[in-house]
């Protein structure tokens, strides 16, 4: 049994392989060994001091920037101009872009501390506590 190749199946080929080719070699070899979510996104957001200073920042300022560009670009407006369902959806993207591009730059700081009603809270059951043991 034969199988015969089309030209068109050669030509999907030829231009899938090609594609392939552009986009490993448009990523330059410098920014191999920093984080994804550095690469390409704070250059347009952050000087290099700002850049070293605060990566976490800069990479979601980064985001910002380049969701925001693309939706008016695409939307031919800001987006929320015709209506706040455009503004959600391109928030949802920045969200996203975060998420995805952002986390290997931004770890987890110090706990946040809780606030004041927790705290309130907190001392009442201690203070209440303190006084069972007091009185048994």
């Amino acid at each position: 049994m034969q199988t015969v190749i089309s030209v068109q199946q050669v030509a999907v080929g030829i231009f899938v392989f090609v594609a392939v080719l552009a986009i490993v070699s448009s990523s330059p070899l410098s920014n191999l060994n920093e984080p994804r979510g550095l690469q390409n996104r704070s250059s347009e957001s952050c000087s290099a001091e700002q850049l070293v200073v605060m990566p976490c920042r800069c990479c979601k300022m980064g985001c910002w920037y380049a969701v925001a560009k693309s939706a008016t670009h695409e939307l031919g407006h800001v987006p929320g101009q015709a209506g706040e369902d455009e503004a959600l959806a391109t928030l949802k993207l920045i969200r996203a872009c975060m998420i995805t591009e952002c986390s290997e730059v931004c770890t987890v700081s110090a706990p946040r501390n809780p606030p004041p009603f927790f705290l309130a809270a907190a001392a009442r059951a201690q203070a209440e506590a303190a006084a069972e043991q007091q009185e048994a």
